[in-house]
């Protein structure tokens, strides 16, 4: 938890200020839409910035990832040496590989799933921001939106950690050979299962905001000010 802790800050990816807009921005200026407009770019751009330090983070990760298990695979080279039977040698080694394969695998799936729902809390921001300028009520809206940048923000951690991680298999003799991988196993699927339900809390979380959206009618109405402040003009001409 205190890993999660330390990279949900160093990895900028808490929620943009931006997103925290407040209602009370309409009519801060003339046509009281030029606010939340400087908001929604500002917001954009900060969503789009904690998009590019996560995957850096990965990156970073994974290349400490694949150094670490070059490593390990020559110890276990050296393990496996004190097992007699060469099939089981030849499985072992085929098991430790599918064991780091699977968690690559995963981890990009979870990244994937992140960059996806961050773009739809992205657009729920912009409609939440065009919804304001409306005259409508978004503080509920504002909420949820903030509470699904969190979500996301926890679930990018955790995948972060979880890129990093290699699972050793602590090979001794024949005897406990089922044993010693059978741990690493049951280690490497608990680990995938707590970020699984992270990536499936901030999920919830953007369809929460998505939804006290949709509740609110009228939001694409919007028509932009100026626009329809220079037809009139030039319709006067």
């Amino acid at each position: 938890m205190k890993t999660l802790i330390i990279l949900t800050l160093s990895l900028g990816l808490i929620l943009p200020a931006a997103a925290q807009v407040s209602t009370s921005t309409q009519g801060r200026d003339m046509e009281g839409q030029r606010p939340v407009r400087y908001a929604s770019s500002t917001y954009k751009m900060e969503i789009e910035n904690a998009r590019e330090n996560f995957q850096k983070a990965v990156q970073a990760k994974r290349t400490e990832m694949e150094n670490a298990v070059k490593t390990q695979r020559d110890e276990l080279k050296t393990k496996l040496k004190n097992i007699k039977d060469e099939r089981k040698e030849s499985a072992v080694d085929r098991i430790d590989q599918n064991i780091t394969a699977l968690n690559a695998k995963t981890t990009t799936h979870y990244t994937n799933v992140l960059h996806q729902i961050a773009g739809v809390l992205s657009r729920v921001g912009s409609r939440t921001d065009k919804a304001q300028v409306n005259g409508k009520d978004v503080t509920a809206v504002r909420t949820a939106v903030s509470s699904a940048q969190s979500a996301i923000t926890t679930a990018r951690a955790a995948v972060v950690v979880q890129t990093g991680k290699t699972y050793a298999l602590n090979i001794t003799t024949d005897a406990t050979l089922k044993n010693n991988i059978g741990v690493a196993r049951k280690a490497l699927r608990a680990d995938l299962k707590s970020v699984e339900n992270l990536v499936k809390v901030a999920r919830e979380s953007v369809r929460q905001a998505a939804t006290t959206l949709a509740q609110i009618q009228g939001v694409d109405e919007f028509k932009d000010r100026d626009a329809t402040s220079t037809e009139a003009t030039s319709t006067n001409h």
